[in-house]
């Protein structure tokens, strides 16, 4: 998988991505609740693509002095974000075009979310430790994304080869490099092994 192939991905499903997804992306308001964000808080949400977490985020943010700003390397999906931040006249939020792998926006944030993103990076060693830096300390860092169907018998294997197909890798360790990047981390898994929410945090 390479991010061109990723792009390539997204440039048609972009028209549909609102449309589908939902079917699938289990579990999207805990993982923000999990960020236990407050009223002033900067967010950044890695891999935003069309937007879809924007009105849950934002309804935690003041929005006077709360921020959110999503990042996505694909400009098909944020043409699509933005659309949505102009139709709902949000004006706290910035959007991003680059590679989480090498982002530096040279800044720091108090919440940032990975939504079902992180298993289509493909250096998403890379965009973890980025992310990590634009931490601010004492903030949360918060992983959703599929599991490995580990309880889901022939049915898993099934499920982790249709993933791959649409670039999704489920099989990387996740939730291990997260426990060496921060002091603390909590990990939830739901549905047999479905989706899971890795939460990061510093002492």
């Amino acid at each position: 998988m390479t991010a061109t192939a990723v792009q390539r991905f997204y440039r048609y499903h972009a028209y549909v991505y609102d449309f589908t997804r939902w079917t699938i992306l289990r579990g999207r308001g805990q993982a923000v609740e999990q960020l236990k964000l407050r009223p002033d808080a900067q967010v950044l949400e890695v891999g935003c693509g069309t937007g879809l977490n924007f009105s849950q985020l934002l309804a935690r943010l003041d929005p006077r002095r709360g921020w959110l700003t999503g990042l996505d390397f694909s400009e098909d999906m944020l043409a699509r974000a933005r659309r949505r931040v102009a139709a709902h006249g949000w004006s706290n939020v910035s959007l991003v075009c680059a590679d989480a792998a090498r982002m530096d926006l040279g800044r720091r944030f108090d919440g940032i979310l990975f939504a079902y993103s992180l298993t289509m990076i493909p250096d998403w060693l890379a965009a973890l430790e980025r992310a990590r830096t634009h931490l601010e300390p004492g903030g949360r860092m918060v992983v959703l994304d599929f599991g490995r169907f580990e309880r889901w018998g022939p049915l898993g294997a099934l499920a982790r080869g249709w993933l791959r197909l649409n670039h999704v890798e489920t099989r990387r360790p996740y939730v291990e490099t997260m426990g060496s990047l921060f002091d603390r981390v909590e990990v939830h898994g739901r549905l047999g092994g479905y989706w899971f929410t890795a939460v990061g945090s510093n002492t």
